[in-house]
């Protein structure tokens, strides 16, 4: 799998649960929930968009790295 390929497949997961999210605070919105995203959802949201930088960028080195291989 490409490092392209991992990114978006990351980032379309990271959106259904966003969305699955919001969809379970339409049910559910109290000081129960709003733990959880503090405590879980929004570390977890961090964690994602420094993996997906961290992937970007290692991206662009596999590549480099493959052009001057070639």
């Amino acid at each position: 799998m490409s490092m392209p390929t991992a990114t978006a497949q990351l980032t379309k997961a990271t959106k259904a649960m966003l969305y699955q999210w919001q969809v379970a605070n339409e049910h559910w919105n109290d000081p129960v929930s709003k733990r959880l995203e503090e405590k879980h959802i929004e570390p977890l949201l961090q964690a994602v968009r420094s993996a997906i930088g961290a992937m970007d960028s290692m991206g662009e080195t596999i590549a480099k790295a493959q052009n001057e291989c070639s």
